[in-house]
């Protein structure tokens, strides 16, 4: 599998909800930062909801990147339509679902 490297970045101010963990990350090719990464624990303890329990990664070839996948092991569930997106499964090493949808 391709690897790259992430920057790690100030959360910026304009984000709503910031917490001491925060950490914002840029990936390669941006100028800002795109990805946020917190502690559920501290999320819950701040009083603070998440509009959905599932992280959603969101791809511009979405049944490439669902091929590139299943091609390496991955259980990726079906692709799906729902919502008005196309969207599939998958599972962290710990069990916690993640949706990977295609881009707007």
């Amino acid at each position: 599998m391709k690897s790259f490297d992430c920057k790690e970045a100030k959360v910026p101010a304009d984000w709503d909800c910031i917490l001491p963990s925060d950490v914002a990350l840029t990936l390669p090719g941006q100028d800002v930062p795109t990805i946020l990464l917190n502690d559920w624990a501290e999320v819950r303890q701040a009083g603070y909801e998440r509009s959905n329990v599932r992280p959603i990664l969101f791809c511009s070839r979405l049944k490439k990147a669902h091929e590139y996948l299943r091609g390496r092991g991955v259980a990726a569930g079906p692709v799906q339509e729902g919502g008005g997106a196309e969207f599939f499964e998958v599972h962290d090493p710990e069990g916690n679902v993640i949706e990977i949808c295609k881009e707007p």
